[in-house]
């Protein structure tokens, strides 16, 4: 029988260790994902994922089950990346390694789905290349929320709850980073245009 979330969390609260394991397994995809958006390098993505859930193992007693369980990773996920991050930087350490292509949440690739032709092949991923070179030009705070809202497809609360800000925060920073984008975006913009 398969036990449930809250089942699973309660479990965990009272010190079964077993409990932990399938909320890895289902949740690993999620923070390895947008651990990945938001460090740009696989190696510094695997340390956060497991800091991650250390932390939710060390603090489950600490969840209040007011927001989803989901949520509470997300937030735990988010700022173990950005220390991660901001701990490299102050090394002055560079990734070799960074995101050619956003790794997008599965309903969003579905979307963008097409047919197997070539050019449109060819065109996608020249499109992706400049899309994440464009994104991740952006300030960490603007690109964590562009990940979080079109990568990851959060609301506006859920991503002011993650970050500890306001919704108007939210939406300012991503409003911001639109302007960006589409300032970075706009000589691919024009040269498609003659084609």
């Amino acid at each position: 029988m398969e036990r449930t979330e809250a089942l699973l969390i309660d479990h965990l609260r009272e010190g079964d260790e077993t409990a932990l394991a399938p909320l890895v397994e289902k949740y690993k995809r999620m923070v390895h994902r947008l651990a990945m958006q938001i460090t740009k390098n696989h190696e510094d993505a695997n340390d956060v994922m497991q800091e991650t859930f250390i932390k939710v193992h060390q603090s489950i007693h600490t969840f209040r089950q007011e927001a989803a369980f989901e949520t509470w990773i997300y937030r735990i996920t988010v700022n173990e990346a950005l220390n991660f991050v901001k701990r490299r930087e102050r090394r002055r350490e560079i990734p070799l390694a960074t995101t050619e292509e956003a790794e997008f949440h599965p309903d969003v690739r579905h979307k963008f789905d097409i047919a197997n032709d070539p050019q449109i092949q060819a065109e996608k991923a020249e499109l992706r290349h400049w899309v994440t070179k464009a994104v991740n030009s952006l300030s960490l705070k603007h690109r964590i929320v562009v990940i979080l809202h079109e990568l990851e497809g959060l609301t506006h609360a859920e991503i002011a709850s993650i970050l500890n800000c306001s919704e108007g925060t939210v939406r300012s920073r991503l409003h911001y980073a639109w302007k960006q984008l589409r300032n970075l975006l706009k000589p691919y913009v024009d040269a498609t245009k003659d084609l």
